[in-house]
């Protein structure tokens, strides 16, 4: 695959994508269509577990999307008459149940998402808002549903699309000890974060939490966006591509439909009612029930019970006996010691 914008390179089951448009790597349709592309091609590569995105510079991630290529979107938008459109509450409604058809038709049917992205690139040059919206929204969405874990390894500032893109990823990390921060500032310019940042940090750390990031539009530390939870942790700069690649390493050991499943889950259950949500859990259940990774797990697992824990004298044992042969096993299960390689089947 010919990349412009991107880099990749693979450390054992983890794929690095690093963003390289300088000066400071703006988000651009170009890139994104780009991103696309790639992650789908990742989707169908078993031997990728883990994907991570980063900027291809030292103290570069992603600055924020392009201004001009938002500017542009004034003089667009009237040539197929949608600021007109959303003027009025019949036609603002109209557009809104079309466009919510028109993304259920995209989820289930691939082909028709490639002839809508196809169709809206041709009348780019006349009017390119509906090309940009479908390619972000598709692009972002792939990233948040692909069947891999995903992290984003913010090494620099991070504003605007680039922390909406970030907020698609299972884990974000940043660097804390350079002065790096994470902001969500386009209020300031009177506009919507329109990449799904109205949508998804109201689900990542609540709609109070999101209203004032996205109101107040100031930039939060490192320790700052940890503790609301925008992002997972932080690391010092020397060796912040070593940790993630340690956490991306054991990430990389839990078996890929466990987390293919858990994914459908949550995503799926947020956006419906409790009893919808169980009906999708159950569906996941039985899918991994049947799969011989989750089979080979649980065997194995029977095994050790019988070795190191059915076997011990349990009469006699006292509360912190018990509590070192629980840490013990889950130990041994989190570093996944007690099985064979997961073959993603």
């Amino acid at each position: 695959m010919e990349l412009k914008y991107l880099k990749t390179r693979k450390v054992n089951a983890t794929l690095w994508v690093e963003i390289h448009n300088p000066p400071v790597n703006f988000l651009t349709m170009d890139l994104l269509e780009e991103l696309h592309t790639l992650v789908k091609a990742v989707r169908k590569d078993d031997s990728i577990r883990v994907l991570v995105l980063t900027g291809g510079r030292d103290d570069v991630y992603i600055m924020h999307f392009s201004i001009p290529e938002l500017l542009r979107l004034h003089a667009h938008n009237r040539r197929l008459l949608l600021n007109v459109i959303v003027k009025f509450k019949p036609t603002a409604a109209l557009l809104n149940y079309c466009m919510t058809l028109n993304n259920w038709l995209m989820d289930c049917f691939p082909c028709y998402e490639w002839l809508m992205l196809k169709t809206t690139k041709l009348i780019r040059g006349y009017s390119s808002g509906m090309f940009l919206w479908l390619q972000m929204t598709r692009t972002y969405q792939a990233i948040e549903q692909l069947n891999k874990v995903t992290i984003a390894a913010l090494n620099g500032p991070c504003n605007g699309g680039g922390t909406e893109l970030s907020a698609c990823f299972d884990f974000r990390f940043m660097i804390e000890d350079q002065g790096y921060t994470i902001g969500q500032p386009e209020c300031l310019l009177g506009i919507v974060p329109g990449g799904g940042g109205t949508q998804r940090l109201p689900r990542l750390i609540g709609k109070a939490k999101a209203l004032e990031f996205m109101l107040k539009g100031t930039q939060l530390t490192p320790p700052e966006a940890k503790q609301i939870g925008l992002i997972t942790d932080f690391f010092r700069k020397n060796d912040f591509r070593t940790r993630v690649q340690e956490f991306a390493d054991m990430m990389s050991k839990r078996p890929p439909i466990g987390i293919d499943a858990i994914k459908k889950s949550v995503l799926g259950g947020m956006s419906t009612t409790l009893r919808h949500g169980l009906s999708i859990e159950l569906e996941q259940s039985l899918r991994c029930l049947d799969t011989g990774d989750t089979i080979m797990a649980m065997e194995e697992y029977i095994k050790y019970i019988s070795k190191n824990i059915l076997t011990s004298d349990m009469s006699k044992a006292k509360t912190r006996d018990i509590v070192d042969l629980v840490k013990k096993t889950t130990d041994t299960l989190e570093k996944a010691e007690i099985f064979r390689e997961f073959q993603g089947k």
